[in-house]
This record gives C-alpha cells, sequence and structure tokens, in this order.
C-alpha cells in the first residue's frame, strides 16, 4: 500500500474522510513512526549498501539508515566482525597500525567500520544491514515494512487518531490490534529467517572457524 492509500485507509475507518481535524502530513508523520516502531521491534527491514574501499582508509560511515549490520563482505569474502578488545589482541595494544593487506575483520564504533587490516587496493564493501524506513511524504512509494503488515500499520494510525480525538474506548482497541501485531511480526521475522533449515542445536565442532574462534 502506499502512503496514500493508508490514510484513505485510516479515515475510512475511523468515519472521517475529508475532516481537516487529521491533515494528511500528520497521518504521513503517523505512517513513518508506525514503520520506524515495527522495523525496531522485528527488524524486517533488510538492504544491501555498497561502497569502494581507498588504500590505507580505515574507517568507512554505517549506512545513515542502518539498525543493525548482518553481514560485511570485501570483494565478496565476507570478513568477520571482532570487539575491541579482539582488535587490541591482532594489533599487540597499537590500534594506530597501519598494516595493510585484504581486511579480514571489522569492528563497530561511533557510526564507522573499522577494517582490519587496512585495504591495500581499492575493493568493494557490501553491507548488509537491517534498516530503519525513511521518512513518509506525499510522494512516497509503498511503504518499506513487508506487505503483509500494512493493513496494521492502518490501525497504528486509526489508534493516534482516536488518542487525539479523546475516543478512549476506540483508542485501546485498536492499541490492542498493533500490540498484537508487533508480536506476529517477530514471530513472521524469526521463521522467514530459519527458512528450510532444521531446529537443531549446532555442533560447535563442525562451524568454520578463524584465529579468533568460530566464525
Amino acid at each position: 500500500m502506499t502512503p496514500a492509500e493508508i490514510e484513505t485507509a485510516a479515515r475510512n475507518k475511523y468515519n472521517s474522510t475529508g475532516d481537516s481535524f487529521w491533515a494528511s502530513s500528520e497521518i504521513y508523520g503517523l505512517i513513518s513512526e508506525a514503520q520506524t516502531e515495527m522495523a525496531r521491534e522485528s527488524i524486517n527491514i533488510e538492504n544491501i549498501y555498497s561502497t569502494s574501499t581507498v588504500i590505507s582508509q580505515q574507517t568507512y560511515s554505517v549506512p545513515t539508515n542502518c539498525i543493525s549490520i548482518k553481514r560485511i563482505e570485501y570483494n565478496g569474502a565476507k570478513i568477520e566482525r571482532i570487539t575491541l578488545r579482539e582488535d587490541d589482541s591482532i594489533t599487540n595494544l597499537e590500534s594506530d597500525i597501519t598494516t595493510t593487506g585484504n581486511p579480514i575483520y571489522y569492528f563497530e564504533w561511533n557510526s564507522l567500520i573499522y577494517l582490519r587490516p587496512l585495504p591495500s587496493a581499492v575493493g568493494t564493501l557490501r553491507i548488509f544491514t537491517y534498516d530503519k524506513p525513511t521518512e513518509i511524504t506525499a510522494a512516497s512509494t509503498p511503504l518499506e515494512v513487508p506487505i503483509q503488515f500494512h493493513r496494521d500499520i492502518v490501525n497504528f494510525v486509526v489508534r493516534e487518531m482516536a488518542i487525539k480525538d479523546q475516543n478512549g474506548d476506540t483508542a485501546n482497541f485498536y492499541a490492542g490490534l498493533w500490540e498484537k501485531a508487533l508480536k506476529q511480526a517477530k514471530i513472521w521475522n524469526k521463521k522467514r529467517k530459519r527458512g528450510d533449515e532444521f531446529q537443531v542445536i549446532k555442533n560447535m565442532d563442525d562451524m568454520a572457524k578463524s584465529v579468533l574462534g568460530i566464525v
């Protein structure tokens, strides 16, 4: 659904078509709020960003809308996430060391990605992320959260309309629907990530390892 379709559906549910008490810009703001809350709770907006590395440059910005990083690749090869303590071990407590090569580790700090070793050539850094949605405007394309939850966002908007209208019973009813939708979104996302895998505990001895342990 587009933001305009969400607005129309919410106004129809609340019998407020053409009512100026709720401006379109206000409703678009509510749609943005609903998308952000659902993305934060269920982590269901996925993206892939690409950037070119610079020779001897260690730091690269985390994408603006990123909530969390799932995976990073350098020239198609997965690089391993490490902690600051592990980086200290690698550098023998000399964090400003400038050894170059193909990056095989990274850590995050203050919205920056730090590569180790530093790139010795121009390469492609691919960042797999879970994102927050962009702000909704009248020109926005369909919503970024999965389509099966668009009707739930209608319920969120109706809840907020009822709150502004001091209609407590209606607000409580739609609040219950929204909370139920958030729980369902979490369950759906977990099932989707499992895919066709069997629900078994992996043998630690069978997993890939690096010099820092299990990948």
